[in-house]
Protein backbone atom coordinates (compact mmCIF):
# COMPACT_ATOMS: atom_id res chain seq x y z
CA UNK A 1 0.00 0.00 0.00
CA UNK A 2 1.43 3.34 -1.04
CA UNK A 3 0.22 5.98 1.35
CA UNK A 4 -0.96 9.39 0.16
CA UNK A 5 -0.64 11.17 3.49
CA UNK A 6 -1.37 14.89 3.44
CA UNK A 7 -1.72 14.67 -0.30
CA UNK A 8 -2.24 18.39 -0.90
CA UNK A 9 0.95 19.36 0.97
CA UNK A 10 2.85 16.67 -0.95
CA UNK A 11 1.59 18.03 -4.26
CA UNK A 12 2.60 21.57 -3.29
CA UNK A 13 6.06 20.49 -2.13
CA UNK A 14 6.60 18.55 -5.35
CA UNK A 15 5.51 21.56 -7.36
CA UNK A 16 7.93 23.79 -5.51
CA UNK A 17 10.75 21.31 -5.91
CA UNK A 18 10.18 20.84 -9.62
CA UNK A 19 9.94 24.58 -10.25
CA UNK A 20 8.37 23.92 -13.61
CA UNK A 21 4.69 23.96 -14.52
CA UNK A 22 3.09 22.45 -17.59
CA UNK A 23 2.96 24.63 -20.67
CA UNK A 24 -0.35 26.38 -21.12
CA UNK A 25 -2.90 25.33 -23.72
CA UNK A 26 -3.38 27.67 -26.69
CA UNK A 27 -6.27 30.11 -26.53
CA UNK A 28 -9.45 28.90 -28.19
CA UNK A 29 -13.11 29.69 -28.41
CA UNK A 30 -14.85 29.39 -25.03
CA UNK A 31 -16.04 25.77 -24.90
CA UNK A 32 -19.70 24.93 -24.74
CA UNK A 33 -20.80 21.94 -22.75
CA UNK A 34 -21.19 19.11 -25.26
CA UNK A 35 -21.62 16.36 -22.69
CA UNK A 36 -24.05 15.34 -20.01
CA UNK A 37 -23.04 16.01 -16.43
CA UNK A 38 -22.92 12.93 -14.20
CA UNK A 39 -26.16 12.02 -12.44
CA UNK A 40 -25.13 11.47 -8.82
CA UNK A 41 -27.72 9.58 -6.79
CA UNK A 42 -27.80 10.01 -3.03
CA UNK A 43 -29.63 8.76 0.03
CA UNK A 44 -29.06 8.49 3.74
CA UNK A 45 -29.31 5.43 5.97
CA UNK A 46 -31.19 5.59 9.25
CA UNK A 47 -27.88 5.76 11.11
CA UNK A 48 -26.86 8.91 9.25
CA UNK A 49 -24.46 7.41 6.69
CA UNK A 50 -24.54 9.36 3.43
CA UNK A 51 -24.45 7.15 0.33
CA UNK A 52 -23.58 8.53 -3.10
CA UNK A 53 -23.81 6.43 -6.26
CA UNK A 54 -22.85 7.11 -9.85
CA UNK A 55 -23.27 4.48 -12.54
CA UNK A 56 -20.40 4.37 -15.04
CA UNK A 57 -20.66 1.44 -17.40
CA UNK A 58 -17.70 1.91 -19.71
CA UNK A 59 -15.59 -0.82 -18.06
CA UNK A 60 -16.32 -3.67 -15.59
CA UNK A 61 -14.78 -1.77 -12.68
CA UNK A 62 -16.09 -0.20 -9.49
CA UNK A 63 -14.56 1.98 -6.81
CA UNK A 64 -15.79 1.90 -3.22
CA UNK A 65 -14.62 4.90 -1.22
CA UNK A 66 -15.35 6.06 2.32
CA UNK A 67 -14.80 9.68 3.32
CA UNK A 68 -14.69 10.41 7.04
CA UNK A 69 -15.33 14.03 7.94
CA UNK A 70 -12.29 14.20 10.18
CA UNK A 71 -8.76 15.39 9.58
CA UNK A 72 -5.89 17.14 11.27
CA UNK A 73 -8.00 20.19 12.10
CA UNK A 74 -10.09 17.99 14.43
CA UNK A 75 -7.14 16.69 16.45
CA UNK A 76 -6.42 17.70 20.03
CA UNK A 77 -3.84 20.47 19.91
CA UNK A 78 -1.46 18.48 22.07
CA UNK A 79 -1.84 15.26 20.01
CA UNK A 80 -1.06 16.39 16.46
CA UNK A 81 -0.76 13.38 14.19
CA UNK A 82 -3.80 11.57 15.61
CA UNK A 83 -5.75 11.68 12.33
CA UNK A 84 -2.71 10.50 10.39
CA UNK A 85 -2.43 7.44 12.63
CA UNK A 86 -5.78 6.21 11.36
CA UNK A 87 -4.61 6.21 7.77
CA UNK A 88 -2.23 3.47 8.91
CA UNK A 89 -4.09 1.69 11.68
CA UNK A 90 -7.24 1.15 9.62
CA UNK A 91 -5.22 -1.48 7.72
CA UNK A 92 -3.84 -3.16 10.86
CA UNK A 93 -6.71 -5.43 11.75
CA UNK A 94 -10.21 -5.52 13.15
CA UNK A 95 -12.32 -8.08 14.95
CA UNK A 96 -12.87 -10.19 11.83
CA UNK A 97 -9.99 -9.16 9.57
CA UNK A 98 -6.38 -9.82 10.45
CA UNK A 99 -3.66 -7.14 10.09
CA UNK A 100 -2.85 -6.29 6.45
CA UNK A 101 -5.56 -8.68 5.22
CA UNK A 102 -7.79 -5.90 3.92
CA UNK A 103 -5.15 -4.80 1.42
CA UNK A 104 -4.07 -8.36 0.62
CA UNK A 105 -7.59 -9.54 -0.19
CA UNK A 106 -8.32 -6.55 -2.42
CA UNK A 107 -5.02 -7.14 -4.20
CA UNK A 108 -5.79 -10.82 -4.77
CA UNK A 109 -9.08 -9.84 -6.39
CA UNK A 110 -7.14 -7.72 -8.89
CA UNK A 111 -7.91 -4.47 -7.14
CA UNK A 112 -6.16 -1.58 -5.48
CA UNK A 113 -6.62 0.01 -2.06
CA UNK A 114 -5.23 3.17 -0.57
CA UNK A 115 -5.83 5.99 1.91
CA UNK A 116 -5.02 9.65 2.53
CA UNK A 117 -5.20 12.20 5.32
CA UNK A 118 -5.66 15.96 5.01
CA UNK A 119 -6.89 18.85 7.12
CA UNK A 120 -10.61 18.15 6.69
CA UNK A 121 -10.84 14.49 5.73
CA UNK A 122 -9.49 10.99 6.02
CA UNK A 123 -10.36 8.86 3.00
CA UNK A 124 -10.11 5.22 2.00
CA UNK A 125 -10.65 3.64 -1.39
CA UNK A 126 -10.95 0.18 -2.92
CA UNK A 127 -11.04 -0.12 -6.71
CA UNK A 128 -11.70 -3.59 -8.06
CA UNK A 129 -13.70 -5.70 -10.52
CA UNK A 130 -17.41 -4.90 -10.37
CA UNK A 131 -18.48 -8.34 -9.14
CA UNK A 132 -16.65 -7.75 -5.85
CA UNK A 133 -18.36 -4.47 -4.97
CA UNK A 134 -20.30 -5.90 -2.03
CA UNK A 135 -17.17 -7.49 -0.58
CA UNK A 136 -15.41 -4.11 -0.55
CA UNK A 137 -18.46 -2.58 1.16
CA UNK A 138 -18.33 -5.34 3.77
CA UNK A 139 -14.63 -4.69 4.44
CA UNK A 140 -15.17 -0.96 4.87
CA UNK A 141 -18.12 -1.48 7.21
CA UNK A 142 -16.04 -3.91 9.24
CA UNK A 143 -13.29 -1.42 9.99
CA UNK A 144 -15.65 1.49 10.57
CA UNK A 145 -16.57 0.15 14.00
CA UNK A 146 -14.56 -3.02 14.71
CA UNK A 147 -11.00 -1.73 14.63
CA UNK A 148 -8.61 -3.31 17.14
CA UNK A 149 -6.03 -1.10 18.88
CA UNK A 150 -3.06 -3.29 19.78
CA UNK A 151 -0.32 -1.63 21.79
CA UNK A 152 2.44 -3.04 19.62
CA UNK A 153 0.67 -1.86 16.47
CA UNK A 154 0.27 1.65 17.82
CA UNK A 155 3.94 1.79 18.77
CA UNK A 156 5.08 0.51 15.38
CA UNK A 157 2.90 2.84 13.32
CA UNK A 158 3.84 5.78 15.51
CA UNK A 159 7.47 5.22 14.53
CA UNK A 160 6.56 4.94 10.85
CA UNK A 161 4.76 8.27 10.97
CA UNK A 162 7.60 9.93 12.86
CA UNK A 163 9.97 8.78 10.13
CA UNK A 164 7.67 10.23 7.48
CA UNK A 165 7.70 13.50 9.40
CA UNK A 166 11.51 13.48 9.57
CA UNK A 167 11.67 12.97 5.82
CA UNK A 168 9.32 15.93 5.29
CA UNK A 169 11.34 18.14 7.59
CA UNK A 170 14.49 17.21 5.67
CA UNK A 171 13.04 19.10 2.71
CA UNK A 172 13.58 22.83 3.31
CA UNK A 173 10.74 23.59 0.92
CA UNK A 174 8.14 21.44 2.63
CA UNK A 175 9.37 22.68 5.99
CA UNK A 176 9.05 26.30 4.85
CA UNK A 177 5.45 25.78 3.73
CA UNK A 178 4.62 24.45 7.19
CA UNK A 179 6.36 27.44 8.76
CA UNK A 180 4.35 29.78 6.55
CA UNK A 181 1.08 28.11 7.55
CA UNK A 182 1.95 28.35 11.23
CA UNK A 183 2.60 32.06 10.75
CA UNK A 184 -0.51 32.70 8.64
CA UNK A 185 -2.94 30.89 10.96
CA UNK A 186 -2.61 32.19 14.48
CA UNK A 187 -5.75 30.48 15.79
CA UNK A 188 -7.17 27.99 13.29
CA UNK A 189 -5.74 24.43 13.18
CA UNK A 190 -4.85 24.80 9.49
CA UNK A 191 -1.67 26.09 11.12
CA UNK A 192 -0.38 22.51 11.07
CA UNK A 193 -0.49 19.72 8.52
CA UNK A 194 -1.60 16.14 9.02
CA UNK A 195 2.01 14.94 9.19
CA UNK A 196 2.00 15.20 12.98
CA UNK A 197 4.55 16.23 15.58
CA UNK A 198 6.96 13.56 16.88
CA UNK A 199 6.90 14.68 20.53
CA UNK A 200 3.11 14.63 20.55
CA UNK A 201 2.91 11.33 18.68
CA UNK A 202 5.03 9.84 21.45
CA UNK A 203 2.25 10.69 23.91
CA UNK A 204 -0.43 8.92 21.87
CA UNK A 205 -1.64 5.71 23.43
CA UNK A 206 -4.15 3.11 22.29
CA UNK A 207 -6.79 4.58 24.61
CA UNK A 208 -6.39 8.03 23.00
CA UNK A 209 -6.84 6.58 19.54
CA UNK A 210 -9.85 4.56 20.63
CA UNK A 211 -11.50 7.70 22.02
CA UNK A 212 -10.86 9.59 18.76
CA UNK A 213 -12.16 6.62 16.77
CA UNK A 214 -15.37 6.49 18.79
CA UNK A 215 -15.97 10.20 18.19
CA UNK A 216 -15.33 10.41 14.47
CA UNK A 217 -15.35 6.99 12.83
CA UNK A 218 -19.10 6.69 12.90
CA UNK A 219 -21.72 6.30 10.15
CA UNK A 220 -23.20 9.75 10.75
CA UNK A 221 -19.76 11.29 10.15
CA UNK A 222 -19.01 9.51 6.88
CA UNK A 223 -19.99 9.16 3.25
CA UNK A 224 -19.89 5.96 1.22
CA UNK A 225 -19.21 6.74 -2.45
CA UNK A 226 -19.61 4.01 -5.07
CA UNK A 227 -18.89 4.72 -8.73
CA UNK A 228 -18.71 2.17 -11.50
CA UNK A 229 -20.34 -0.60 -13.46
CA UNK A 230 -22.88 -1.65 -10.84
CA UNK A 231 -26.60 -1.14 -10.42
CA UNK A 232 -28.12 1.36 -8.01
CA UNK A 233 -30.30 -1.34 -6.45
CA UNK A 234 -27.22 -3.47 -5.68
CA UNK A 235 -25.46 -0.49 -4.09
CA UNK A 236 -28.48 0.24 -1.91
CA UNK A 237 -28.73 -3.38 -0.83
CA UNK A 238 -25.03 -3.66 0.02
CA UNK A 239 -24.94 -0.37 1.92
CA UNK A 240 -27.99 -1.31 3.98
CA UNK A 241 -26.80 -4.86 4.62
CA UNK A 242 -23.33 -4.02 5.89
CA UNK A 243 -23.50 -0.43 7.15
CA UNK A 244 -27.18 -0.27 8.11
CA UNK A 245 -26.70 -2.39 11.22
CA UNK A 246 -24.16 0.05 12.72
CA UNK A 247 -25.74 2.27 15.35
CA UNK A 248 -25.84 6.03 14.94
CA UNK A 249 -23.55 7.98 17.26
CA UNK A 250 -23.70 11.45 18.78
CA UNK A 251 -22.61 14.31 16.57
CA UNK A 252 -18.82 14.65 16.83
CA UNK A 253 -17.12 17.76 18.22
CA UNK A 254 -15.86 20.38 15.77
CA UNK A 255 -13.03 22.22 17.54
CA UNK A 256 -12.07 24.18 14.42
CA UNK A 257 -15.51 25.79 14.29
CA UNK A 258 -14.69 27.57 17.54
CA UNK A 259 -11.25 28.61 16.26
CA UNK A 260 -12.15 30.78 13.30
CA UNK A 261 -9.13 32.72 12.10
CA UNK A 262 -9.53 36.48 12.59
CA UNK A 263 -9.24 38.68 9.53
CA UNK A 264 -5.65 39.49 8.64
CA UNK A 265 -5.13 43.25 8.70
CA UNK A 266 -1.44 43.48 7.88
CA UNK A 267 1.13 41.45 6.01
CA UNK A 268 3.33 38.91 7.76
CA UNK A 269 6.89 37.99 6.78
CA UNK A 270 9.58 35.70 8.13
CA UNK A 271 12.84 34.02 7.15
CA UNK A 272 12.78 30.20 7.09
CA UNK A 273 15.09 28.50 9.56
CA UNK A 274 16.47 26.14 6.86
CA UNK A 275 18.26 27.03 3.65
CA UNK A 276 17.65 25.25 0.34
CA UNK A 277 19.69 24.37 -2.73
CA UNK A 278 17.96 27.29 -4.43
CA UNK A 279 16.33 30.24 -2.71
CA UNK A 280 12.53 30.28 -2.60
CA UNK A 281 10.16 33.16 -1.93
CA UNK A 282 6.75 31.80 -0.91
CA UNK A 283 3.68 33.96 -0.43
CA UNK A 284 0.36 32.80 0.95
CA UNK A 285 -2.84 34.83 0.49
CA UNK A 286 -5.79 33.96 2.69
CA UNK A 287 -8.83 33.03 0.60
CA UNK A 288 -12.42 32.00 1.40
CA UNK A 289 -13.72 28.48 1.95
CA UNK A 290 -14.47 26.18 -0.99
CA UNK A 291 -18.19 26.84 -0.85
CA UNK A 292 -17.75 30.60 -1.33
CA UNK A 293 -19.13 31.88 -4.66
CA UNK A 294 -15.88 33.76 -5.37
CA UNK A 295 -13.77 30.59 -5.48
CA UNK A 296 -14.08 29.97 -9.22
CA UNK A 297 -13.00 33.53 -10.01
CA UNK A 298 -10.10 33.17 -7.54
CA UNK A 299 -8.97 29.98 -9.28
CA UNK A 300 -9.09 31.73 -12.65
CA UNK A 301 -7.05 34.63 -11.26
CA UNK A 302 -4.55 32.14 -9.85
CA UNK A 303 -4.30 30.42 -13.23
CA UNK A 304 -3.56 33.71 -14.99
CA UNK A 305 -0.87 34.52 -12.43
CA UNK A 306 0.84 31.16 -12.04
CA UNK A 307 -0.34 28.44 -14.44
CA UNK A 308 2.15 27.56 -17.16
CA UNK A 309 4.94 29.19 -19.14
CA UNK A 310 2.77 32.12 -20.23
CA UNK A 311 1.57 32.94 -16.71
CA UNK A 312 2.26 36.47 -15.55
CA UNK A 313 4.51 35.69 -12.62
CA UNK A 314 6.64 33.17 -14.51
CA UNK A 315 6.96 35.46 -17.51
CA UNK A 316 8.00 38.36 -15.28
CA UNK A 317 10.49 36.55 -13.06
CA UNK A 318 12.02 33.98 -15.40
CA UNK A 319 11.77 35.48 -18.88
CA UNK A 320 11.53 39.26 -18.54
CA UNK A 321 13.48 40.28 -15.44
CA UNK A 322 15.56 37.06 -15.38
CA UNK A 323 15.82 37.18 -11.60
CA UNK A 324 14.64 33.63 -10.94
CA UNK A 325 14.76 30.10 -12.34
CA UNK A 326 11.15 29.14 -11.75
CA UNK A 327 7.81 30.36 -10.47
CA UNK A 328 4.30 29.05 -9.92
CA UNK A 329 1.47 28.70 -7.45
CA UNK A 330 -1.34 26.60 -6.09
CA UNK A 331 -4.81 27.17 -4.65
CA UNK A 332 -5.71 25.23 -1.52
CA UNK A 333 -9.50 25.37 -1.41
CA UNK A 334 -10.62 23.80 1.87
CA UNK A 335 -13.69 23.38 4.05
CA UNK A 336 -12.74 26.50 6.00
CA UNK A 337 -10.92 29.53 4.53
CA UNK A 338 -7.68 28.34 2.93
CA UNK A 339 -4.77 29.84 1.01
CA UNK A 340 -3.45 30.66 -2.44
CA UNK A 341 0.30 30.12 -2.63
CA UNK A 342 2.67 31.85 -5.06
CA UNK A 343 6.38 31.14 -5.23
CA UNK A 344 9.54 32.03 -7.09
CA UNK A 345 12.90 30.27 -7.07
CA UNK A 346 16.23 32.09 -7.41
CA UNK A 347 19.94 31.37 -7.09
CA UNK A 348 21.44 34.40 -5.36
CA UNK A 349 20.43 35.83 -1.98
CA UNK A 350 20.06 39.37 -3.35
CA UNK A 351 17.36 38.18 -5.76
CA UNK A 352 14.91 37.28 -3.00
CA UNK A 353 13.70 40.85 -2.51
CA UNK A 354 13.42 41.42 -6.26
CA UNK A 355 11.36 38.25 -6.71
CA UNK A 356 9.13 39.19 -3.81
CA UNK A 357 8.56 42.66 -5.24
CA UNK A 358 7.91 41.35 -8.77
CA UNK A 359 5.30 38.87 -7.58
CA UNK A 360 3.48 41.55 -5.60
CA UNK A 361 3.55 43.90 -8.59
CA UNK A 362 2.08 41.30 -10.96
CA UNK A 363 -0.73 40.52 -8.54
CA UNK A 364 -1.49 44.22 -8.12
CA UNK A 365 -1.40 44.79 -11.89
CA UNK A 366 -3.97 42.05 -12.46
CA UNK A 367 -6.21 43.67 -9.87
CA UNK A 368 -5.92 47.16 -11.33
CA UNK A 369 -6.06 46.45 -15.08
CA UNK A 370 -7.62 42.99 -15.22
CA UNK A 371 -6.77 40.13 -17.56
CA UNK A 372 -6.59 40.41 -21.32
CA UNK A 373 -9.28 38.52 -23.29
CA UNK A 374 -6.63 36.00 -24.34
CA UNK A 375 -5.51 35.42 -20.75
CA UNK A 376 -9.06 34.92 -19.53
CA UNK A 377 -9.79 32.50 -22.36
CA UNK A 378 -6.61 30.53 -21.65
CA UNK A 379 -7.47 30.24 -17.95
CA UNK A 380 -11.00 29.12 -18.80
CA UNK A 381 -9.64 26.49 -21.16
CA UNK A 382 -7.22 25.17 -18.55
CA UNK A 383 -9.86 24.89 -15.83
CA UNK A 384 -12.38 23.40 -18.26
CA UNK A 385 -9.85 20.79 -19.38
CA UNK A 386 -9.14 19.78 -15.80
CA UNK A 387 -12.86 19.49 -15.13
CA UNK A 388 -13.44 17.27 -18.16
CA UNK A 389 -10.38 15.10 -17.47
CA UNK A 390 -11.74 14.58 -13.94
CA UNK A 391 -14.71 12.74 -15.48
CA UNK A 392 -12.55 10.06 -17.08
CA UNK A 393 -12.03 7.51 -14.29
CA UNK A 394 -14.26 5.98 -11.63
CA UNK A 395 -11.68 6.85 -8.99
CA UNK A 396 -11.49 10.48 -10.09
CA UNK A 397 -15.26 10.82 -10.13
CA UNK A 398 -15.60 9.34 -6.65
CA UNK A 399 -12.91 11.69 -5.36
CA UNK A 400 -14.76 14.67 -6.82
CA UNK A 401 -18.02 13.56 -5.20
CA UNK A 402 -16.48 12.81 -1.81
CA UNK A 403 -14.36 15.94 -1.59
CA UNK A 404 -17.28 18.08 -2.74
CA UNK A 405 -19.27 16.67 0.18
CA UNK A 406 -16.41 17.34 2.60
CA UNK A 407 -15.67 20.87 1.39
CA UNK A 408 -19.19 22.15 0.75
CA UNK A 409 -21.61 19.68 2.31
CA UNK A 410 -23.02 18.96 -1.17
CA UNK A 411 -21.79 15.98 -3.24
CA UNK A 412 -23.01 17.68 -6.42
CA UNK A 413 -21.58 21.17 -5.88
CA UNK A 414 -18.54 20.40 -8.06
CA UNK A 415 -20.84 19.81 -11.02
CA UNK A 416 -21.73 23.51 -11.02
CA UNK A 417 -18.13 24.54 -11.65
CA UNK A 418 -18.19 23.97 -15.42
CA UNK A 419 -20.84 26.59 -16.09
CA UNK A 420 -19.41 28.85 -13.39
CA UNK A 421 -16.03 28.85 -15.18
CA UNK A 422 -17.62 30.08 -18.39
CA UNK A 423 -19.52 32.82 -16.56
CA UNK A 424 -16.51 34.53 -14.92
CA UNK A 425 -15.72 37.92 -16.43
CA UNK A 426 -12.62 40.09 -16.44
CA UNK A 427 -14.38 42.35 -13.92
CA UNK A 428 -14.88 39.35 -11.61
CA UNK A 429 -11.17 38.55 -11.76
CA UNK A 430 -10.25 42.15 -10.95
CA UNK A 431 -12.68 42.22 -8.05
CA UNK A 432 -11.43 39.05 -6.35
CA UNK A 433 -7.80 40.08 -6.75
CA UNK A 434 -8.48 43.46 -5.15
CA UNK A 435 -10.53 41.80 -2.41
CA UNK A 436 -8.33 38.85 -1.41
CA UNK A 437 -4.85 39.14 -2.98
CA UNK A 438 -3.84 42.23 -1.07
CA UNK A 439 -0.60 43.07 0.76
CA UNK A 440 -2.42 43.10 4.10
CA UNK A 441 -3.71 39.58 3.43
CA UNK A 442 -0.30 38.13 2.53
CA UNK A 443 2.07 35.98 4.57
CA UNK A 444 5.58 35.57 3.13
CA UNK A 445 8.30 33.04 3.91
CA UNK A 446 11.81 33.57 2.56
CA UNK A 447 13.94 30.44 2.11
CA UNK A 448 17.58 31.51 1.56
CA UNK A 449 19.85 29.57 -0.81
CA UNK A 450 22.86 27.70 0.51
CA UNK A 451 26.11 29.61 0.53
CA UNK A 452 27.36 29.83 -3.02
CA UNK A 453 24.11 30.91 -4.54
CA UNK A 454 22.69 27.47 -5.22
CA UNK A 455 25.80 26.35 -7.11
Amino acid sequence: MTTRTTRKWTILAATLAALLLAASAPAATTPRRAFTLPDVKSWKLDNGLEVFYLGVHDAPVVTVQVFYHVGSKDEPRDRRGTAHMFEHIMFKGSEHVRPEEHARMIDELGGDTNAFTAWDVTGFHDTLPREHMEFAVQLEAERMRNLVFRKETVEREREVIKQEKRMRDASPLAHAVEELSALAFSKHPYAWSAAGEPAELDKLEAKDLKAFYDLYYQPNNAALVIVGDVAEADVKAAAEKWFGKIAKAADPPRPADAAAEPAQTEGKRAIADKAAQVGIVIGGYRIPASRHPDMVAIKLAASILTDGESSRIKQRIVHKDKIGVGAGGQVLALEHPGMFFVFAAHLRPEEAGRCEKAMAEEVARLGSAGPTPKELEKARNQMTSRFVFGLESVGGLAQQIGMSWINTGDPRAWLEEYDAIQAVTAADVMRVVKTYLTPSNLTSMIVPPFAGGGQ
